[in-house]
């Protein structure tokens, strides 16, 4: 096993960052069109691409609020942004027109517009103090994120206000990073978006959500902390599980021809867990190091001196059922069992994880945070990570799951005759979290962790223990066993 993850880890470091996308303002001249695209003969401007309004504050102050795009462009925006924005990935609105600051949005100002069509990304101005309503419903967006505050700019530092809906209709859009702003929403804001939708506030902000049930809020840590970042609740979790199925993953080609990686689910494929962590550039592809330790309070004694070869192929001698075998890259051919008198009530299981993406410390106070994808999917893989449930990436690693694959599932006669675990008591960092129920099936059963509950920043490792509350008897022996117990994490994907 030791020897299959290094090879894994030693896979350079790669990755994507998503930047912003934006866009410019109007008035002025119109340009001369053509067959429906327009012929851009005169000097194209910030001020002339956009219509725009000047108001005057309580204060007299003046500022601008962008009304969209001026109508003689909008057949064909997309060339007059690539004539203002030379730069791929980043397309980001004027700071300032008319002389004065912009300050936001007018109420259904690019509504219907696609600006997905230029970039996918949004990056607003912090001098942004409000959205319209439908301001930027439909416009095929992917995400938003706002500038950081540079010391020494105009900044009106107030409320940020997002009006009804202004976002709504764009079934690709999953996050938005807020920073430190303090947000007031109105009504259905994300109405039509991602199944899953991130509002990113840095730590110490007060949090605010959009009440509806798609939405989620997550805090980014502006700092680094050395020590895992934990919400424990008031009393333990109770969780249950979802039943899934074996998938033919790493350990594929030795059971079937042609089925290595191939992800796909049935009763007797070799493999569970994360079809991420198998799949060819997946989980460990971008990882500079890692970590995952396992060990146990007990295991059972092989009466066989010589042992079983492992899934690296080496022996063994007397440790059949040692705890490394929970690691899902060995299959359900291996398994832990407890290895004291009894059913094994008590016992425990001890992970210790850890990550490195080598995320530069002072990049925290910075204030820098990746958006990423998970890209691995297909039609075997439901469960992966897509568009619809992305990667927040910040430096910290969010576990987010549980797999456990109950007893000894080599076959259906193993796992009867070998008793399995009915209930968990989950650990980290050795306060209590979370009671697993496990049902008395051989199927991979998983258990999902609440959103931003669990993380750990880079290279710092996080302790999990589970011990074992109640369990099911076997038919013939008094061991209780396990054949997996794998913690995933959020983070970084491979290329």
């Amino acid at each position: 096993m030791k020897k299959k993850m290094s090879k894994m880890l030693a896979i350079a470091f790669a990755g994507a960052m998503l930047i912003g996308v934006v866009c410019v303002l109007c008035s002025g001249e119109e340009p001369s069109l053509a067959a429906g695209n327009v012929i851009f003969e005169k000097v194209l401007t910030e001020e002339n691409f956009y219509d725009y309004e000047i108001r005057t504050g309580e204060h007299g102050e003046q500022y601008a609020l962008i009304k969209g795009i001026n109508e003689a462009y909008r057949a064909d925006f997309g060339e007059g942004l690539k004539r203002l924005v030379d730069e791929r990935w980043k397309i980001t609105f004027p700071k300032r027109l008319g002389g004065a600051v912009v300050t936001g949005f007018c109420d259904h100002a690019f509504r219907n517009i696609p600006l997905g069509d230029c970039n996918q990304s949004l990056e607003l101005s912090s001098n942004i103090t409000y959205i319209g309503e439908g301001c930027f419903e439909n416009c095929g967006l992917v995400d938003v994120m706002f500038e950081k505050e540079v010391e020494g700019t105009e900044n009106p530092a107030g409320v940020l206000t997002i009006g009804d809906g202004a976002f709504a209709g764009n079934p690709q859009l999953w996050g938005i990073y807020f920073r430190d702003r303090e947000v007031s929403f109105g009504r259905n804001v994300f109405a039509g978006c991602a199944q899953r939708v991130y509002l990113c506030y840095r730590k110490g902000t007060s949090k605010k959500d959009t009440g509806e049930s798609h939405v989620f809020t997550v805090e980014i840590p502006a700092y680094y902390s050395p020590v895992p970042l934990v919400d424990y609740p008031e009393n333990p979790y109770l969780l249950k599980p979802e039943v899934r199925n074996f998938f033919y993953g790493e350990n594929g080609e030795s059971v079937e021809e042609g089925k290595f990686c191939t992800l796909e689910y049935d009763d007797k494929a070799p493999d569970y867990g994360f079809p991420e962590w198998h799949a060819p550039c997946g989980e460990f592809c971008a990882m500079a190091e890692g970590k995952c330790d396992i060990t146990a309070s007990s295991e059972l004694q092989d009466s066989d001196a010589s042992g079983d070869a492992g899934a690296d192929g080496y022996s063994y001698p007397g440790r059949r059922y040692e705890p490394d075998h929970l690691n899902s890259l060995y299959g359900r051919e291996y398994a832990w069992a407890e290895g004291v008198d009894g059913n094994g009530i008590g016992e425990s299981i001890g992970i210790i994880s850890s990550c490195s993406y080598q995320y530069q410390r002072e990049w925290y106070e910075e204030g820098d945070v990746s958006f990423l994808e998970g890209y691995v999917s297909d039609e075997f893989s439901p469960n992966l990570y897509a568009k619809d449930t992305p990667d927040i990436y910040d430096g910290y690693m969010r576990y987010t799951e549980i797999c456990v694959v109950n007893g000894y599932a080599k076959n259906q006669k193993t796992w009867e005759e070998n008793g399995r675990v009915k209930r968990l008591l989950m650990y980290v960092e050795d306060k209590p979290f979370a009671y697993l129920e496990l049902e008395d099936t051989i199927k991979p059963q998983y258990f999902t962790l609440p959103v931003d509950a669990v993380k750990a920043a880079d290279k710092v490792e996080i302790h999990f223990r589970f011990v074992i509350e109640d369990v099911y008897p076997g038919t013939k022996y008094e061991d209780t066993c396990l054949t997996g117990l794998v913690v995933e994490y959020m983070g970084r994907r491979g290329h």
